[in-house]
Parts: structure tokens; C-alpha cells; sequence
């Protein structure tokens, strides 16, 4: 299921979900950043360590067909410096 990935109603991301372990409905995918996704704010794992994010990232999902998701979370794990599975483009900072 293709999805955005949103972060206070701005889309940072998009991915294409499947699951991950249906007996506790879990999905998951590769996330693909916008030049509004932020580690630092969005991420929850940075190169394998934990990014204590204080509550800062409340993050949805929405999909076309079925709106917002009802989930317990999403969460981001980017691990791109080490194995550069998020492409992202640099932002333009004001």
C-alpha cells in the first residue's frame, strides 16, 4: 500500500508498505524522504542509535485510498550514512 508519510500535516516522505509481521499487524517499507524530511526531527533510529525525539515527532500515514491510517505509531529508522538506504536531497535553508 502506498503511503505519505506526514509529519504536522506536511508530507516528509512516501513509502510503499507490506507486511512485516501480520499476526500483530505490523507493516513496513522503504521511505523515500521529501527535501522537508529532517533526521534529527523525523527519525527515531539514526545510523543505529536511538534519537530521542521528546514527543517532537508525531508522525501519520495516509493513504489515497484509505485516508489516514489508524496505527498504534510510525516510526522512521534512516540509516543512510551507513548503508545509504535514504536518498535525500539537501534542503535550501532561508
Amino acid at each position: 500500500m502506498k503511503v505519505d508519510i506526514l509529519h504536522e500535516e506536511e508530507i516528509i516522505g512516501h513509502a510503499d508498505l507490506g507486511p512485516i509481521d501480520p499476526s500483530m499487524g505490523v507493516a513496513g517499507g522503504r521511505f523515500v524522504p521529501t527535501p522537508d524530511y529532517d533526521p534529527r526531527l523525523h527519525a527515531f533510529v539514526i545510523d543505529g542509535e536511538y534519537n530521542d525525539l521528546d514527543g517532537k515527532a508525531q508522525l501519520s500515514a495516509y493513504s489515497a485510498e484509505f485516508g489516514v491510517l489508524r496505527c498504534e505509531g510510525v516510526a522512521i529508522e534512516d540509516f543512510n550514512e551507513t548503508v545509504q538506504e535514504i536518498r535525500r536531497k539537501d534542503r535550501t535553508h532561508d
